[in-house]
């Protein structure tokens, strides 16, 4: 049977048998295969042209008029159960009669029944969002007075403004703390910030980023080695444990077998369904063979963000990613999944972050440029979180959560705390 339908819109079939669906172009001339389903149920398709048919002439064709909620995936319709669950998505390639809306229509709504659909007014539209992303995002900058190094590194700040740079000393391992002024400061005991972006430069090093994001007592432990934890929790102390520590470690040296440099990312965070802390190991693979692009050189942000509000015990709401410079053909890499904090409650979520580092070589130069933090935007979403989704090469090679214990929790460490306002 022919189903006249409206071009861009998404219907939802409902079949009492095996069917097809297809899209009829040139006035019923000519038509397409659009969606194949194999069995009785339910099934989503959306319309390329005016008019359908349908092999089922029993089946029942419904418009949807109700957005996707952020994250819920979906793809070849509704998985057949007693309760109705969207199956995954993924971007399949495709032929279209008309020209596909900006990166194929993944993580960009647009307008349905705008004027044109041309390249050029998705660009717009893509431009457009990311002002208004801009809009919410809190820049800050290092603050020499807050920084420190294990072995007496100097600081250089007459390099650029809001910008701080420091020489690696060559044949020594070292811990640098990198503190940044607190003008993201929240208003009326509520922060809202949902993630951040650092740049930095690093040299070609063996290095560890460290950062605490969100809102609790933590310990930091200067001039160990890579493997040893530079902030830890400070499982004494009271109060809230609602953040999560994240360290990424970089390995400067090509695994030739593995075909790329090795990350690895440690979340270490508080569960308070089991009562203890928790800590998640992620392996990434970043798959570089020119030398134009090595680890960590080529490295010049580390991006945290999380598309809502993180609550106490949560699934993974948040995401790390790694921006490339160099001859990189990916510019940004997903490193990690993560649990995401509960940024309400946060005062001081991210106030800066640590670098370790292990120079073999005989000089090299380090730095730490202008940060930005991201708020909350419309409806507690925050769209920074699709924008780098939308973006990234996913270069995870696999995850495991175990207990956390701390290796040196019985030595006498400098305790570093967020204070309560």
């Amino acid at each position: 049977m022919k189903v006249d339908t409206i071009k861009g819109s998404s219907y939802v079939m409902t079949c009492t048998k095996a069917c097809t669906v297809s899209a009829i172009f040139n006035s019923g001339e000519t038509s397409m295969l659009i969606l194949e389903a194999e069995k009785k149920g339910q099934y989503g398709f959306a319309a390329p042209t005016d008019a359908v048919e349908v092999s089922d002439e029993d089946a029942l064709i419904t418009q949807v008029f109700k957005t996707a909620v952020p994250r819920l995936p979906g793809q070849n319709g509704i998985r057949q159960g007693e309760n109705a669950e969207l199956k995954n998505l993924t971007a399949e390639s495709g032929t279209f009669a008309g020209a596909v809306n900006a990166n194929g229509g993944i993580n960009i709504p647009l307008t349905v029944g705008a004027a044109t659909d041309t390249s050029a007014v998705n660009r717009l539209y893509a431009a457009g969002l990311s002002a208004v992303t801009d809009a919410f995002s809190v820049r800050c900058y290092p603050l020499l007075a807050d920084c420190s190094s294990s072995n007496g590194t100097v600081f250089k700040t007459d390099k650029e403004p809001n910008s701080l740079y420091f020489n690696v000393p060559p044949n020594s391992s070292f811990t640098v703390k990198c503190g940044l002024v607190t003008n993201a400061r929240p208003m009326h005991n509520y922060s809202s910030i949902r993630g951040w972006v650092a740049p930095l430069r690093l040299p070609s090093v063996s290095a560890k980023f460290t950062a605490r994001f969100g809102q609790m007592k933590t310990v930091a432990r200067m001039g160990r080695d890579r493997d040893a934890f530079t902030l830890v929790p400070d499982q004494a102390a009271g109060g809230y444990r609602i953040g999560e520590i994240i360290d990424i470690t970089f390995d400067h040296v090509r695994d030739a077998d593995a075909g790329g440099y090795r990350i690895r990312v440690r979340e270490i965070y508080y569960s308070n369904a089991e009562q203890k802390w928790k800590m998640k190991t992620t392996q990434a693979l970043a798959p570089e063979t020119s030398s134009n692009n090595g680890y960590p050189v080529c490295v010049y942000a580390v991006v945290y963000e999380q598309y809502q509000d993180g609550g106490y015990d949560t699934e993974d709401r948040g995401a790390l990613w790694l921006l490339h410079g160099g001859n990189s053909s990916r510019g940004c890499v997903k490193i990690a999944t993560v649990k995401g904090v509960h940024c309400f409650e946060s005062i001081y979520p991210f106030s800066g972050y640590y670098l370790d580092m292990e120079n073999t070589n005989s000089w090299a130069l380090a730095g730490a440029f202008l940060p930005a933090t991201m708020h909350l935007h419309c409806n507690n979403v925050n769209p920074a979180y699709y924008g780098f989704s939308s973006m990234e090469s996913n270069i995870i090679v696999s995850e495991a959560v175990e207990d956390f214990v701390d290796p040196e929790a019985e030595e006498e460490t400098t305790e570093e705390t967020i204070t309560e306002e």
